[in-house]
């Protein structure tokens, strides 16, 4: 009798063990999902354009941000990525954790960010996502 519930508790644990490294691998983590979802900044593929576009952003948060958009919106460098009225996806790349600027609370002022991007663009289905100075996220999938 004793001796079946040993078996039966070495299976128990396997099958949980198993099953919870299965749940936790470490090679999905920097795949995008369905919306475009990406843990590190994805390649700029047209430098000029991206940095041109962070100009645009930031001038438009100077005229139309709130205080604290105002306060983190030096932080944007390049805004990557295609969108339209109706969808697409934005990649902001930000001096957040480093650079020239610094901010004590990096998570809100990412969220300043994606929410003065919201704004700018108006768009109904877009996603926005907010990376550090490594090209780290540190907001993802924000919906704009």
């Amino acid at each position: 009798m004793k001796r079946t519930s040993h078996i039966a508790a070495a299976v128990v644990l396997g099958a949980v063990l198993v099953g919870g490294t299965a749940a936790c691998s470490s090679a999905d983590a920097a795949r995008p999902d369905g919306v475009g979802v990406m843990e590190k900044l994805p390649k700029d593929t047209d430098a000029a354009r991206s940095k041109k576009t962070a100009g645009e952003f930031r001038n438009w948060v100077r005229e139309h941000g709130t205080a604290q958009q105002k306060a983190t919106a030096p932080l944007v460098r390049r805004i990557l990525g295609e969108w339209n009225e109706r969808k697409g996806d934005a990649y902001i790349s930000t001096d957040i954790g480093g650079g020239t600027s610094s901010t004590s609370d990096p998570r809100a002022a990412a969220a300043a960010i994606v929410k003065a991007f919201a704004g700018w663009k108006h768009s109904g289905q877009g996603h926005a996502s907010v990376y550090d100075v490594y090209g780290n996220a540190v907001i993802t999938d924000y919906r704009f």
